[in-house]
């Protein structure tokens, strides 16, 4: 049928490659929960990060299901399937899994365990539709079970808590960029560092540093009000992170990677201005693009003015 359509070769074989990396990657999610299967126990009392990240993926997990469903009522079908595609690739391999992962030769608890297999399968039934041979298999080999996922039911949809999914967001935005500033500086990740964390919001980051500390192999995370002297600073939006590690710090290096920064955060702001000072864009545009314009000109305000605040620390 793609021949018949004239596509390119290549696009055929992109596609049918990125399926078989796809099909791995829920074989693979599969196998490791599976893994943990005999490794359950009860646990008096459940951390911080465990509890966090459940309560996050389910709210994830609805805020989804919710735009699948207008999606499919429109016979989106392929923006329905890239939604979908994220959500298991992204949100749930690449960032619950490895929140909830116990360490090594530990115990998961149970409650958690049993939730996340209600949460991969509530993912097989997304997918379904889409690729039934693969995920009714998965399904079978999870647990053993009588009835088909053709034929179970869905559970259903609430409304998600915003306030959960914009710290679930600030979480990952916070790791991706400590993970790049430990890398930048040839801080292994084996390598413990102490972290310092200056912010005018202490909340958000209140039911989120376990998992933070775990992530970035961090054995102790501090709030400030000042700058940290000989420490690695990261400036995100207008919070500040000072890595205290026993690396020797290379400060000209730093002040580049700054400058870099400060450079381009200038000049995605300026393109911002021009864009919110014509008067036809704003007149034109829906109320929600320029409410997201005006946010990424307040969001590259508190930046710079964070880097700027740093280098003059350094």
């Amino acid at each position: 049928v793609l021949k018949e359509k004239n596509i390119p070769t290549y696009l055929v074989n992109a596609n049918l490659e990125q399926g078989r990396n796809f099909s791995n990657k829920l074989w693979n999610a599969m196998k490791l929960i599976k893994m943990w299967e005999s490794r359950q126990a009860e646990i008096e009392v459940q951390s911080l990060e465990q509890n966090f990240a459940l309560v996050w993926f389910e709210n994830r997990l609805n805020e989804v299901k919710l735009e699948v469903e207008q999606l499919l009522k429109q016979f989106q079908l392929s923006a329905a399937l890239k939604v979908i595609y994220s959500l298991v690739w992204d949100d749930f391999c690449s960032w619950y899994l490895e929140w909830i992962k116990p360490g090594f030769e530990q115990a998961i608890e149970t409650s958690v365990y049993s939730k996340t297999v209600e949460y991969f399968d509530e993912l097989l039934q997304l997918l379904h539709p889409f690729m039934p041979i693969i995920t009714e298999d998965i399904y079978h080999n999870l647990v053993a079970r009588t009835e088909d996922l053709t034929i179970k039911q869905n559970t259903l949809t609430q409304s998600p808590q915003n306030s959960i999914l914009a710290q679930g967001k600030l979480l990952q935005q916070t790791i991706t960029t400590l993970r790049e500033a430990r890398v930048k500086n040839d801080i292994k990740p084996k390598d413990e560092i102490e972290l310092f964390i200056q912010t005018q919001d202490e909340l958000s980051f209140s039911s989120i540093q376990n998992i933070l500390a775990k992530q970035v192999n961090a054995t102790q995370i501090q709030f400030v009000k000042d700058t940290v002297a000989n420490t690695v600073v990261v400036a995100f939006e207008s919070n500040k992170f000072y890595i205290q590690s026993n690396k020797e710090i290379d400060v000209v290096a730093l002040k580049e990677e700054l400058l870099k920064d400060l450079e381009y955060q200038k000049g995605f702001l300026n393109s911002v201005d021009k864009k919110l000072s014509n008067e036809r864009f704003v007149a034109n545009a829906k109320p929600e693009v320029v409410a997201a314009e005006q946010k990424k000109k307040a969001d590259a305000e508190a930046r710079i003015k964070t880097i700027e605040e740093t280098l003059v620390g350094l």
